[in-house]
């Protein structure tokens, strides 16, 4: 990775360098979007002197960048020294007005729905190969869980991350695996699970992180299959069931396709009919 960032570093330099008289230069900038895309890849962040050598500039002309992206919110840094991307990007990508539409859209549908469940449900978008949650929908149960909006997670980590790898295009998916770190045979084996999940188009599995939690997470899709989210209810199994778990995938997977339908016609389809038991 330390070389491609020398080389994509070094090729942007060289093409602005040669092409002067159509391109103003901005040092300043460009040092700036390096270490932004470097940090992107890096899931455990990196030290000014693995910064400096990852893209081939020297540690002087990096740390007034980085102080200064770290003083503007973009950049946080523990007390090892190591640098890590914000939230600030995912939130800004947040507030872009396709994402504006789609919320806008979705809520009175994610409002139905959490009424007609009694549960909390949340839509996902994916921004910078994260999942970033950007709407939320409360239901009237006494006890349910809420996951906050502005949160943001790797995909293959949760089930709605998954959903949305899933129906990503195969360059996007192969680009995504690249900076993930997982082992190849783990990888394979993510591919085959995300298959049985493209027969659905949903999903409903134990949360990875939260015992005693379901995690129904259905796409939902724009005109010419591209993905606009991906909608999720996390559901409380409860002693005392107040509704069946069919009936709850089902209002789920409905309420997709309506929030699609928003953005055009939605094709007839047997991907997204329930099956006992969901993904597995």
């Amino acid at each position: 990775m330390k070389n491609e960032s020398k080389k994509s570093s070094a090729s942007r330099r060289a093409i602005s360098n040669n092409e002067e008289t159509t391109v103003y230069n901005a040092p300043a900038v460009d040092k700036a979007l390096d270490v932004l895309e470097l940090l992107g890849d890096s899931s455990r962040g990196m030290s000014l002197t693995g910064i400096a050598d990852a893209l081939g500039r020297s540690k002087q002309e990096l740390f007034r960048v980085l102080v200064c992206l770290q003083e503007r919110g973009y950049l946080v840094r523990d007390s090892g020294q190591i640098y890590r991307l914000s939230t600030k990007l995912f939130e800004l990508g947040s507030q872009h007005a396709s994402t504006q539409m789609l919320v806008a859209h979705a809520m009175p549908h994610m409002e139905r729905l959490a009424r007609q469940l009694r549960e909390s449900c949340h839509l996902n978008i994916v921004v910078q190969n994260r999942m970033l949650v950007v709407a939320r929908a409360e239901g009237d149960s006494d006890v349910m869980l809420a996951v906050r909006i502005g949160a943001t997670f790797e995909l293959h980590r949760r089930i709605s991350g998954l959903v949305a790898l899933a129906m990503l295009p195969d360059h996007r998916r192969k680009d995504y695996w690249k900076q993930s770190g997982e082992t190849a045979s783990r990888i394979k084996m993510y591919e085959a699970h995300m298959a049985e999940i493209r027969k659905r188009g949903y999903s409903y599995e134990d949360s990875p992180i939260v015992v005693g939690v379901r995690d129904c997470a259905i796409a939902v899709m724009g005109g010419g299959s591209n993905l606009l989210g991906v909608l999720c209810v996390s559901h409380l199994c409860r002693r005392d069931e107040p509704v069946e778990q069919s009936a709850l995938v089902e209002a789920a997977v409905q309420c997709a396709r309506d929030i699609s339908s928003e953005f055009g016609p939605v094709p007839e389809s047997d991907n997204t009919s329930p099956s006992p038991g969901g993904s597995r």
